[in-house]
């Protein structure tokens, strides 16, 4: 695996904005989580240090192993989100989660030497506006309505 130059800069130079005590501790873990994981992640470096740095801390304030292992269990994220996100609204805690448990599932298909799957997500359905039937159209009939009803103008 190979870093293009500008992840591996920001990642080498990351350092939270104020730095907990138990930084340098985790600093170098925390970075390795995140070069190993950061070319198979649709998530934004910057952002998964971020969230990376703030469950190894809390780990190590917690008397967890400093073991990736150990950070990355479903029950450590899990607990991490619980009371380690009160701080950030429910949505941003959940995100944290997300960001977490795939970190974790492509470490684990990097050690057994299988690629990532690719993303399942469902595309975003955009509904076209539609404009209401006038209320003629409507005691009219539902067979007196245009098939395709005209563009609406907006001033």
């Amino acid at each position: 695996m190979t870093l293009d130059p500008e992840t591996s800069a920001k990642i080498t130079r990351y350092r939270p904005r104020v730095p907990p005590p138990e930084w340098e501790q985790v600093a170098d873990t925390v970075r390795m989580l995140v070069a190993a994981s950061a070319d198979r992640s649709p998530y934004n470096v910057e952002r998964l240090l971020h969230a990376t740095a703030r469950l190894a801390t809390w780990c190590h304030r917690r008397g967890l192993p400093d073991d990736p292992e150990v950070w990355l269990r479903h029950e450590t994220i899990d607990a991490f989100v619980l009371t380690g996100c009160t701080d950030l609204a429910p949505s941003s805690a959940q995100t944290y989660r997300a960001w977490l448990r795939h970190m974790r599932a492509t470490l684990a298909w990097l050690e057994r030497g299988e690629q990532t799957p690719p993303s399942m997500k469902a595309p975003k359905k955009v509904s076209p506006h539609t404009r209401r039937p006038s209320s003629d159209a409507f005691a009219a009939g539902p067979n007196a309505c245009p098939a395709k009803p005209a563009p609406t103008r907006w001033h």
